[in-house]
Parts: C-alpha cells; structure tokens; sequence
C-alpha cells in the first residue's frame, strides 16, 4: 500500500512538472497543440484496450496457468486496435484540424503503447503487482514526458516535433520496460495472488461496469481539451491546460484516499460491519475535504507566481487556476463515494452515474463553450464528476441493501 501511495505521488508530481516545463518551452500554439494531441491520445488509448486489462486481471488470478496466452492474446489485441486507432485519428485529424501534422501524427504513434500498457496494468494487478500497475495507468508517460522535457530544457529546444517524438518514444520505452519486469510472472512461473482479484468476485456486468467507468472517466477528464480546440485558438488553449494542471494537484488527496481508506471500505463491507463503514465514509470524506482546502488555498498563493514565471498569456490566468483549485477541492472532497462504491461491488452503481453525468457534461460542453468559453469547460472539469459522485451516492441509497445505507 505504501508504495501505490508513493508511485501515485511521483506520478501526479511528474504530470504537473512536464506540464509546467513544456509551457516554458514552447510557444503557447504549439503547446496547445501538444496538449490536444496527447487529449486525442490518451482517449484513444483508453478506448483501444476495450476492457481487456480488466478482463485479464479476472482470468490470469482465476487461471493462472492460461496467463501466458491470454496476456499475449490481449496484448496483440490491444496492440492491432491502437494500430488502427492511430490511423483513425490521423486521418480524421487532418480533415477536422487542418494545421495537424507531422507533430500531431508522430505523437499519436504513442497510442498502440499506450493502450498495452494499460492493458499489461491488468497482469500486475492479478500478479500482486500493484504499484507497478498504477505507474503505468497514472505515471508512466507523464515520467517519461518530464524527462523528455528536462531534455529539452538542457539542449535549449523549443520543437514541437520533439515534443511529439519524446511523448511516442517514451510511451513505447515504459511499456517495452515493464513488459520485460513482468515476464516473470507469464514466462518465469510466479504465482497469481489470489487478493489481486476484483473485491465484486468479478462477474462479466462487474467486468464490463468497471471498463466503461475507466473509459467514461478519462472521457470526462480529457474531453474538455478537444472541445476548446474546436472553437478556441491553440495558444487559450494551452492556458486552459495549464491553469487546469496546477489546480489538478488538488487531487493529490485523492491518491491518499485510494490507498488508506479503499480496502477498509472493503474490510468493513465484507465483515457486515454497517457502522463502522458509514463512519470510515464520513471520516474520509472530511479528510478529503479538510486537504482540498489546504491544497486549494496552497494553488491560490502559488499560481500567480508560477504563471508569472511562464510569462505572457500565462501571467493574467491566475483567477482562472485559483477558481479551478476551488472546484477541485470540493470535487475531492466527494471522492470515497467511488472507492466505497467500487470496493462494495457496486461499480455498475457508479458506472450509470458516469454515463449520465458524462451526457450532462458533453451537452453543457456543445451548448455554452461557444458563448463562454474556458469557463464552462472548467466547471464541466471539475463539477461533471462531482454530479456523478453525488448521482452514485442516491443510487447506493436508494438501494438500501447495505445496512451501512440506513439509519
């Protein structure tokens, strides 16, 4: 648990670092280029795997002597619909973005990596391999990106090629890395912890609701990026992104809560234990919220400095940060209703939530951007996932099966 914590940490820190390096570096239109493709990149990645890393979680514990073929099936699958879906983004890119290319199609190249690295995180998990897999769900790229722009910074560049190429090159160097760590566990005969299976006891509905949660949830995240770029030059854009990244450290208590709180909600679930569970809830999330508070007044003192740093369009943004620092702390703040969701089997629960919320936030996004522009894409940053939290919490509610759900 210590060192998921740890890895989450230096994974978060890494996002905002290379994020902070690249706006230095590059010129804002070509960062708000960057930042798009990786947008398009990450989407695309995440909808490539197709559930497989779930799927391989469940069967590799289950089977253990079929985890060789099926990570090898999975990994080729996933590999194939990357493949096609950097050729489909390409393609489509440069009919809807007519300036995208060389750039935009040589950081694409990252996207079959991607997606089997996200699917190789499915092998760890089942492997008790936990921190190994979150590195490469939240800190791979982003640590490969922070050194690509720390060399960058030391050579003097500021192309946007190299950018794309580092993002491509690091993306495969990560995956090629841990493939190879976890050879092990396919090809050297290692055991599969039977703990590493999914809490629900992983039915095909549990399979597919925690697949779609992955999916609709880097949605949200990401999508707000791609709707500015449709109607906002590339430079408001890379304001935005910055502005959104220093206020994403928020969520730093989120790392925290995933690592202490998630398994006593699973504990006290499994145990029947209704009161010690609506107590743990009550207690993570006023520590959720009491940390959002200090990281948002922390993101308000620091970011009219940070900005000031990186210069013009950056310097006159810092009410944009400091208002996306308030957001994300009572976003965080509702954060255990997932984890408790998840770790009670309900993940289908909050899976609806997503969808609606996901509907609710693309619509806002479609309907107002044009008129306000960043503004609207900020609150749908940050509320749109809040609205999904409170939606799964009714939904649990309602159901009143837990008796954790009563008074």
């Amino acid at each position: 648990m210590t060192w998921t914590f740890l890895v989450r940490c230096a994974g978060a820190a890494a996002s905002l670092g290379y994020g902070l390096l690249l706006a230095d570096l590059l010129a804002p239109a070509a960062m708000g280029e960057f930042t798009i493709a990786v947008s398009v990149a990450v989407i695309a990645a995440t909808v490539s795997k197709f559930g497989l890393d779930a799927y391989l979680m469940r069967r590799a514990a289950d089977r253990p002597q079929s985890a060789r073929r099926l990570t090898v099936r999975c990994l080729c699958a996933a590999g194939l619909a990357g493949a096609l879906a950097w050729a489909a983004c390409v393609w489509v890119g440069s009919g809807v973005r007519p300036g995208a290319g060389l750039a935009f199609g040589v950081l694409l190249l990252g996207i079959p990596f991607l997606a089997m690295s996200y699917v190789l995180t499915g092998l760890l998990k089942a492997g008790d391999l936990p921190a190994a897999a979150v590195f490469l769900e939240t800190g791979g790229w982003q640590s490969a990106m922070c050194v690509g722009a720390i060399l960058m910074l030391l050579v003097g560049s500021d192309s946007l090629l190299l950018a794309a190429l580092c993002f491509a090159a690091g993306s495969a160097l990560v995956f090629i890395g841990f493939l190879f760590a976890a050879g092990h566990l396919v090809f050297g005969g290692a055991s599969f912890a039977p703990r590493a299976r999914p809490v629900s006891g992983g039915g095909l509905r549990e399979v597919v609701a925690l697949a779609g949660l992955n999916a609709g949830n880097v949605f949200m995240r990401w999508s707000d990026t791609l709707w500015l770029a449709w109607w906002l030059d590339a430079g408001e854009v890379a304001v935005y992104v910055v502005c959104t990244r220093l206020a994403g450290g928020v969520a730093f208590v989120d790392q925290a809560v995933n690592a202490v709180a998630a398994p006593r909600f699973a504990r006290h679930h499994q145990r029947g234990e209704a009161r010690a569970l609506r107590a743990e809830l009550r207690r993570a999330c006023a520590l959720s919220g009491a940390w959002g508070v200090v990281g948002a007044a922390a993101v308000a003192l620091l970011a009219p400095l940070i900005l000031d740093w990186l210069g013009p369009p950056y310097a006159h943004a810092a009410e944009l940060a400091q208002l996306a620092a308030v957001a994300m702390a009572a976003r965080v703040t509702l954060v255990p209703v997932v984890h408790l969701a998840i770790m009670a089997g309900r993940a289908f629960d909050h899976f609806r939530a997503v969808a609606l919320a996901l509907a609710l936030q693309q619509a806002a996004f479609l309907l107002l951007i044009p008129e306000f522009g960043a503004w609207v894409a900020l609150f749908g940053f940050a509320l749109a996932p809040m609205l999904a939290y409170l939606a799964t919490w009714a939904l649990l509610r309602r159901q009143g099966e837990f008796g954790w759900m009563t008074p």
